[in-house]
């Protein structure tokens, strides 16, 4: 077996036995790049071959081995490098074993690094990121700058090498289990925006997750930058470890470095200098939550080079992504929120501190194993009827008691019904589930376009 060379230099790929492990869109993008470079790559998955979809069929024509419906233990043992999707697993049994026989097993995180030449970004947090991703790569290339936004957001790392160059920014998006596959990945600047407990159908605790979103930090050295959420205790307690310079921002203390707020304004500031306040009537994204979103896209431009008063011009045009406490009608004196991508009870918490109240809460889904009882003092503040839904009601339910009217459902159809006769005159509907959505539907984006169809067939009362 040829153990592939470690360090800062790219692999020699070609000849190399490569398996690629996950058929969808990163591991797509990995085996295609890895065919590109003479490799020998076998593609596996464990659905059928026929679910798998014309992308993979199209890489079997381009000489890659695929082997669906299942792993072959001998494919990874054999192999020179594993390269392997985010949704799969580090732990299952093929890889735990090539990883014992000395097979270097990497994510595609890790494999595009190798190779890129330009700037990367990394951005990560339980909620929050994709925004925060969305938004830096915005005001970066607003300011001429060639960024561009990737990773978790949708878009591989490896499908940019082709078009790389020095002068790129990579503002790449991460979850903990892209992170969990980096060995060598070196981010110039690094934001961690929040740590709450999320994914606890794959960790066995929220501090094994709370580790592994804390790895994108382990390769930085002293000429890099941390930018880090001061108002979280899980995430602030990591400044001390690291060799990176910090960048603090905070919505409850005025800091003398990094950002925060003052009056109505977001302030930047280096070394105590004030170098920019922006107003929040300036921040086009609705929800507390997103001003810390905000601050820390500001430090990425800022350390960027950009001058702040042209990221504010930027800040003023970027819209928010769909699906993120995006307010989808007003009817009958009714606002109704769709926010499908708060699938996790911190995320959900957020949400509803961006009410005061006459809040109509459409909770459930598929439940990762979260603690929802932590919700209880938002709802009673603030909710005024309880609409659950899916797999997870009879769980939440269980949790959260009478606490306040409850009215369980099936589905979001019958949903949305139950949440409009609930709902008191000048009140909110909001779909902030705090679950999954893989028990009805294929994803977050699915069920939140579900919402915004049903909410707009609604007639108004006459």
């Amino acid at each position: 077996m040829n153990a592939l060379p470690q360090g800062s230099s790219p692999p020699r790929l070609a000849g190399s036995r490569v398996v690629v492990v996950g058929a969808q869109k990163s591991g797509v993008a990995m085996a295609r790049f890895l065919l590109s470079r003479q490799a020998s790559v076998v593609l596996t998955d464990v659905r059928s071959l026929e679910t798998l979809g014309p992308e993979a069929e199209a890489l079997q024509r381009e000489g890659a081995m695929l082997q669906a419906g299942g792993h072959v233990t001998r494919a990874f043992v054999e192999a020179d490098l594993i390269a392997v999707s985010p949704g799969v697993p580090l732990s299952i049994a093929p890889i735990a074993e090539a990883r014992r026989r000395g097979v270097r097993v990497v994510g595609e995180i890790e494999l595009a690094s190798w190779f890129l030449k330009g700037i990367l970004i990394g951005i990560t947090g339980t909620n929050g990121k994709s925004t925060t991703t969305a938004l830096a790569a915005h005001l970066l290339a607003h300011a001429g700058l060639k960024a561009v936004a990737c990773g978790n957001i949708g878009l591989p790392l490896t499908d940019l090498i082709p078009r790389d160059a020095p002068d790129h920014y990579y503002v790449v998006e991460l979850s903990s289990f892209q992170l969990e596959g980096i060995d060598t990945f070196r981010p110039w600047i690094a934001a961690l925006l929040n740590l709450a407990p999320d994914h606890q159908d794959r960790y066995e605790t929220p501090i094994s997750y709370y580790q592994a979103k804390a790895r994108i930090f382990r390769n930085q050295g002293a000429a890099d930058h941390a930018i880090l959420n001061r108002d979280d205790p899980q995430v602030w307690g990591l400044a001390p470890t690291l060799k990176a310079r910090v960048h603090p921002f905070s919505r409850a203390l005025d800091l003398e470095d990094g950002a925060g707020l003052k009056d109505d304004r977001i302030v930047v500031r280096r070394g105590g200098r004030e170098i920019r306040a922006i107003p929040l009537a300036r921040v086009p994204l609705f929800g507390a939550h997103n001003i810390e979103n905000v601050m820390t896209a500001l430090l990425v431009a800022d350390l960027c080079g950009v001058p702040l008063p042209r990221a504010e011009r930027g800040l003023g045009d970027f819209r928010g992504l769909p699906h993120r406490l995006e307010q989808v009608r007003d009817l009958d004196g009714v606002a109704y929120y769709n926010d499908s991508k708060a699938t996790n009870v911190a995320a959900t918490m957020k949400s509803l501190e961006s009410f005061p109240g006459k809040v109509v809460l459409i909770l459930g889904g598929k439940d990762k194993g979260g603690d929802f009882t932590q919700l209880l003092p938002l709802i009673r503040d603030r909710v005024t009827h309880l609409v659950l839904i899916g797999q997870a009601r009879d769980a939440i339910a269980a949790q959260l008691g009478p606490a306040v009217p409850t009215t369980k459902t099936v589905t979001l159809a019958e949903a949305v019904q139950a949440a409009r006769a609930a709902a008191p005159e000048v009140g909110v509907v909001l779909l902030a589930p705090a679950c999954a959505s893989f028990d009805q539907y294929s994803g977050f984006e699915e069920r939140g376009e579900d919402f915004r169809r049903l909410v707009g067939a609604l007639k108004p009362v006459v």
